[in-house]
């Protein structure tokens, strides 16, 4: 079968404006007046949908460097940290099957990043994912957060099968959930609805732990700091499985695959 062509229109609808718009950026009209926020997100979407009509567009589209980018929200703890650390020698050694490299960006600053396919941002706040979508035209993917744009791919554990597990694990008993702080309020939010009881973890203070009867966690760094503690279950969280789902999102995303579900769900 076929593959459709991209159109210019397909462009406009995409991006929510007008089709003379996005032929007056593609074409470099300096004689319009375009906001920025605009022009980036036009320029954006016809990155990701592979709109190459011209040589404008065409120069949009640059060749593979094998190089993925990563964007983790700031570290408040201890624990934050080596949970980030954990996720990244997991990431490093996946990536290093796929014949990928990664590159670590400074968190502290938000900024274009060149030279890269795509990059990956862990646990960020919707605010500062948009500001580095706005600032690149590379594929930006998030992961440990709910965006919510079709734009954009979204990796994510599936909290209601994980949910629905656990209630069943437990038989309806009353149970815990201990997280590390979650900075993206759309997750944050979505998981009250679905967990009773959360604790957020956000010192590393032995005593400090629930003394429930039942205690679950998806972070590693929990449980392996408090191995003391024999009612905790560890939920796994960065399985073969996850980074095999992300890796085809970044492909997707990197060859402008036109996918209708870019909430991709672990």
């Amino acid at each position: 079968m076929k593959e459709k062509k991209v159109t210019i229109k397909d462009i406009a609808r995409e991006a929510g404006v007008s089709i003379a718009t996005v032929s007056y950026i593609i074409n470099d009209r300096k004689d319009q007046q375009i906001s920025p926020e605009t022009k980036n997100k036009v320029l954006q979407v016809i990155n990701l949908l592979n709109y190459t009509p011209n040589k404008a567009a065409k120069s949009l589209v640059t060749k593979q460097t094998q190089t993925i980018a990563l964007y983790c929200a700031q570290a408040n703890s201890v624990l934050e940290k080596a949970e980030q650390l954990n996720f990244i020698q997991h990431l490093v050694a996946y990536f290093h099957t796929k014949n990928y490299n990664l590159i670590y960006l400074d968190n502290h600053s938000i900024q274009k990043y060149d030279m890269v396919d795509a990059i990956l941002t862990l646990g960020v706040d919707k605010q500062s994912f948009y500001q580095i979508g706005e600032l690149n035209f590379v594929p930006v993917i998030a992961i440990d957060s709910l965006i919510d744009d079709p734009v954009f791919f979204q990796v994510n554990l599936d909290w209601q099968y994980i949910a629905n597990e656990l209630n069943d694990y437990y038989q309806n008993a009353s149970y815990t959930l201990v997280s590390l702080p979650i900075y993206n309020e759309e997750l944050k939010t979505y998981l009250t609805t679905l967990f009773e009881h959360i604790y957020w973890l956000e010192q590393t203070d032995v005593f400090a732990i629930p003394s429930d009867k039942h205690l679950v966690t998806v972070n590693q760094t929990i449980k392996d700091y408090y191995a003391h503690s024999e009612q905790m279950k560890l939920v796994t969280k960065f399985s073969d499985t996850f980074f095999d789902k992300l890796f085809q999102a970044i492909n997707w995303a990197i060859h402008r695959e036109q996918i209708e579900n870019h909430n991709i769900l672990v």
